[in-house]
Formats: structure tokens, sequence, C-alpha cells
């Protein structure tokens, strides 16, 4: 069994948020993969749903605490010794939109959702698919550089909708996180890492 956690915020006005990316590409491979939508569970404070990808049986929660309180939705949704299975979904400032990759055992990077997790488990041993949500400059002299937003203003981009034109790119993401996720289950984090890193 893999556990697979799409990070987010609930609520309608953060629906198509950047640091909702989680939820949105999650709700996608869920569709893809014919796993019924997921119910609402208060033992675990989020929203669950199980099936299979490729085969793999899979749990799939939606936190409901809000993102800076994932871990405590995340702490009761994995048991016990099963933490190395558990696959986080989430927006990175650090990785432009339209960028997907792989990672294990890392730190939180700054994102609230994943230090929470990490201090709720106790552990950083768990897999990340992180998605990049950040903006690349278009001018010739920094053409491909990424533009990471003033910490003061860091908030307001991230809970900020995507335009029309990203949420297309995020679409294309799907695709990119669809393949990584199966072969995670299929053949394991390593084997995702060296292929899409």
């Amino acid at each position: 069994m893999y556990y697979l956690v799409g990070l987010g915020n609930t609520g309608e006005e953060y629906a198509t948020t950047r640091h909702n990316v989680g939820w949105l590409v999650l709700d996608n491979l869920c569709e893809r993969h014919h796993i019924s939508p997921a119910v609402l569970q208060n033992s675990v404070s989020g929203r669950v749903s199980v099936g299979k990808i490729a085969g793999v049986s899979v749990s799939v929660l939606y936190p409901e605490t809000m993102m800076n309180n994932s871990g405590a939705a995340v702490r009761k949704f994995v048991p016990d010794g099963e933490g190395k299975r558990l696959v986080v979904l989430y927006d990175d400032i650090d990785l432009p939109l339209g960028v997907v990759r792989v990672s294990f055992g890392r730190g939180n990077g700054g994102h609230n959702g994943i230090k929470s997790i990490i201090d709720k488990l106790g552990t950083r041993d768990f897999v990340r698919v992180r998605i990049g949500i950040g903006k690349v400059s278009i001018w010739p002299w920094q053409k491909g550089q990424l533009i990471r937003p003033q910490a003061d203003k860091l908030p307001k981009f991230v809970l900020g909708k995507f335009s029309k034109h990203e949420l297309q790119e995020v679409e294309k993401v799907t695709e990119s996180v669809n393949e990584i996720v199966t072969v995670i289950v299929q053949y394991g984090h390593i084997t995702a890492m060296n292929r899409y890193n």
C-alpha cells in the first residue's frame, strides 16, 4: 500500500491557487485511475479514498486541516512504520511552473505544509513530488531565470490564482505527475528520481 497525500487549503477561495496545485494534480490522478471521489473521514481530519494505480493499492488523503497543519492529518493517516511509502504532492516555489521533481528525505525547503509533516511524523524519510509554481523571467538578459517573490510578497503569490495560461501548463504537468507516481508505486522512488529528475 502507498499513501498519497496532496497538500492544499480547504475552501472554494483556494481551489485554483498556486498553493493548491497538489490537490489539482491529485484530482487528475484519481480520475485517471478511476479512484472514487474522496470522502471526509473525521478520524484522519481529511478526505480519503482508496483504489489502485498500475495494480498497486493506494490510499489517498486530502488534509482538511489547512496547509500549515497538514502533518496533523498525515500523522493519523499513515500507519506507524509506513512513512517510507508516503508520497506527498505539493507546490514548490523554487521550481519553475511546468517542472516536477522527485525527492526523498530532504528538509522542508521553507514549505510550511512539509514542515508540519516532518514535525508530526518525526522524520524526513518520505517521498516528495515537488510541482513547480515559480515564475521565470521573460526578459532577454535573464531569460529562463527563476524570479522568486520577496519574502513579504510570497504569501500573496502562492495564494494567488493561476492565470488561464498557467492552468494550461498545470494540465500538462498532470501528465508528468501521473507518469511519475505510477513509476513510484511500481518500481520505487529511486527509479522515479533517476528517470525524471
